[in-house]
């Protein structure tokens, strides 16, 4: 997840109220499904990535292996850290506290914040990564209500006590209650998790529970947009066409801000942005954002900056307009020296985003289930438990890459 904090040890998960979009009833599970991934770009230029079709809402059956009646096996299988690597293992089946659920996990997104946990042997061994999740309901705390057995459900990864003065500020991922799922517990590479019922939120029956794994990526980037203050008419930045920024252009979209300009290096990555909304597309290797603001003559009400290259901030704050905002989402390990003066006579707010609030997240998952937002088209691949170990060393050097969705019972 862009933005997560690196808590150490996974911390008793305390009674939480629950939230959700809507009482949905159950959907069942969709046919096989193809892997494969995108096209890749002619010499003559970038193309538009072609999305991988994903299942058809189905009906009137439930997975195969889909538990029932307190009926469990005692494994499951999930990806587990091993150093630097990433193995395919038998597990104890996961069983619910009282006040939490086990969810099937229908799909869940490969982020790159796994990839780099994992590149540089962050987790602990044992550890299941994977926070970008969607799925059904297959077991129910005792003291769980208004959740059933079979419901199709999103749920976010974030852990709080919903009580505390960091979680009334909205930053739930800031909470020393509660761990968070995929980050600090056990996470959804596996084809079970559990999940306190209070992160969960309803799909409707007639969405793909794939979508749903949309919501937490999307979370991030509704949170940098919420925190950008634009509106219609405002030109706005995106610097960095990874996941998290070209989810970003799709908030500016929702949020009517515009132009929108994207930023970026991928060929793969930059014929997305255009896919999904943004108006102008730059090779920052060709024409860095400061040549286009100098021919153009505009500079930016607000620029997100998604891709944590170095100068990047400096950039991102000399093409801002006066009283524009500059929001930080990508998180960079560069020490970087502020301007005061520009920011001061230019009257430059400058914030930093990370993750997002519970509210951020019932908007995302109310945009999915309403189809707003284009996330179908983000998705290269559809991956298998078996082949997400590989899924996230490919995504190191992610090439024509956009986004790969980790299906646990391909």
């Amino acid at each position: 997840m862009a933005g997560h904090n690196e808590r150490a040890a996974a911390l008793p998960v305390r009674d939480n109220d629950a939230f959700s979009l809507e009482d949905a009833p159950c959907p069942d599970a969709g046919p096989g499904i193809r892997l494969r991934g995108v096209e890749r770009a002619p010499a003559g230029g970038p193309a538009a990535p072609q999305p991988v079709p994903g299942p058809a809402p189905c009906r009137g059956r439930r997975h195969p292996n889909h538990r029932s009646k307190g009926k469990a096996r005692q494994t499951v299988r999930a990806v587990e850290c091993r150093g630097t690597e990433a193995v395919v293992t038998e597990v104890p089946d996961p069983t619910p506290a009282p006040d939490e659920v086990v969810v099937e996990v229908d799909a869940c997104g490969l982020c790159g914040s796994d990839v780099h946990t994992l590149q540089n042997g962050h987790a602990a061994d044992g550890q299941i990564l994977g926070h970008e999740f969607s799925g059904r309901i297959a077991g129910v705390g005792r003291d769980v209500t208004g959740w059933r057995e079979g419901q199709p459900v999103a749920a976010s990864p974030l852990g709080s006590c919903g009580k505390c003065r960091i979680c009334a500020r909205g930053l739930a991922f800031r909470c020393e209650a509660a761990p968070n799922i995929g980050i600090t517990r056990q996470g959804a590479y596996a084809q079970y998790v559990a999940v306190p019922a209070r992160q969960l939120a309803a799909l409707p029956p007639e969405l793909p529970v794939e979508i749903g794994s949309h919501a937490e990526p999307f979370s991030v980037a509704l949170q940098a947009v919420k925190l950008a203050q634009v509106g219609p008419g405002d030109p706005v930045l995106v610097y960095g066409v990874g996941p998290i920024g070209l989810y970003a252009i799709m908030g500016l979209r929702l949020a009517g801000a515009g132009p929108i300009v994207a930023a970026g290096r991928s060929a793969g990555r930059r014929a997305a942005a255009a896919a999904v909304g943004a108006e102008v597309v730059l090779d920052t290797r060709e024409k860095p954002v400061a040549q286009y603001v100098a021919e153009t003559g505009v500079k930016f009400a607000a620029v997100l900056e998604c891709s944590a290259a170095a100068g990047a901030f400096a950039e991102a704050m000399a093409v801002t307009e006066p009283g524009g905002t500059v929001v930080e989402v990508a998180l960079t390990p560069e020490e970087v020296p502020v301007p005061l003066f520009g920011m001061l006579s230019e009257g430059l707010p400058l914030v930093g985003s990370c993750a997002f609030s519970d509210e951020t997240y019932r908007t995302a998952v109310d945009h999915l289930a309403n189809g707003q937002a284009p996330v179908e088209k983000l998705v290269s691949e559809r991956v298998s438990l078996d082949d997400t170990p590989d899924a996230l060393i490919r995504l190191r050097t992610p090439g024509t890459l956009v986004r790969i969705i980790a299906r646990p019972w391909n």
